[in-house]
């Protein structure tokens, strides 16, 4: 069985209802098991090159790795690391072309599938949650001002809405991000759905809200996924809004689905009988 049979993916991305230009990027790729969203920061339309020059690095490094590091867990961690690391002097480079775009900067995460697990990369405040038995979890930690707040003890989520500084990322691609990367490995199961979004999304819905959403509406990804875009629309759209979501609908190994030793297609022993017979049986 392929990938095709492992998980199903989909994703969105939104203008918005008060910004003209989208700065975020979403990739995805069922065949590798591979999800990005970026969000892009600066001034003079620099947002908009900083996210294209991040995903597009990101996307081309993985692709690069995954293929050749096959399921090892360490491997495909290494990797994603790696590919964080060459989007973040990818993106600072650009900028140290143009004096307009110094201060341009991203913020990304990814999720790629392999054996069981799902590797998570991460800078900035671009999340990543997962759906598991109707509970919403979140496995990223926002790198911004608004989690230095909420952390120091000085307010809680209801008074943060009043901070000026609430909105200010600490740590992107292309600025201080190599010390900031966060990389993880987590087992999925069948049944899980991963979330990864910009803060146009999670900034607009409370984490109630897209719990409740993605539980209704786990068996019709493109639904839920057009639905989350919606919602946040509905609820003020003020910035940029991407999702890309994946379901594990079964146990995979490597990147592809496994049905037991039966459907190896030959390499098991009763497949090798089976070869060996002209398949009868």
């Amino acid at each position: 069985m392929s990938s095709r049979d492992a998980w199903k993916i989909e994703s969105r991305t939104d203008v918005g209802c008060l910004r003209t230009l989208n700065e975020d990027v979403v990739r995805t790729n069922p065949e590798l098991g591979l999800l990005l969203v970026v969000d892009g920061m600066g001034g003079h339309n620099a947002g908009d090159l900083a996210a294209r020059v991040a995903a597009d690095a990101l996307e081309r490094s993985l692709k690069a790795a995954i293929g050749s590091v096959g399921a090892d867990g360490g491997a495909v961690t290494d990797a994603v690391r790696n590919a964080f690391l060459d989007a973040d002097r990818h993106v600072r480079s650009a900028g140290e072309a143009n004096r307009a775009h110094l201060q341009m900067g991203a913020t990304a995460a990814c999720v790629v599938l392999r054996d069981n697990h799902a590797h998570l990369g991460h800078v900035g405040d671009t999340r990543i949650y997962r759906l598991r038995g109707g509970k919403l979890e979140l496995l990223t930690r926002d790198h911004s001002a608004a989690q230095r707040i909420l952390e120091s003890g000085m307010v809680d989520e209801a008074g943060l809405s009043a901070s000026r500084n609430r909105h200010l990322v600490t740590h992107a691609l292309g600025a201080d991000a190599a010390d900031a990367i966060r990389v993880r490995r987590i087992e999925v199961e069948p049944g899980d759905l991963l979330l990864v979004c910009s803060d146009g999304l999670n900034d607009m819905v409370d984490g109630a809200d897209i719990e409740l959403l993605l539980d209704t509406l786990k068996d019709d990804l493109a639904l839920a996924a057009d639905q989350l875009v919606m919602v946040a629309r509905d609820c003020g759209g003020h910035d940029n809004i991407s999702v890309a979501l994946v379901r594990i609908d079964a146990p995979f190994v490597g990147g592809q689905a496994s049905g037991g030793a039966a459907a190896e297609g030959g390499r098991s022993f009763f497949g090798r009988l089976r070869k060996w017979f002209g398949g009868a049986g």
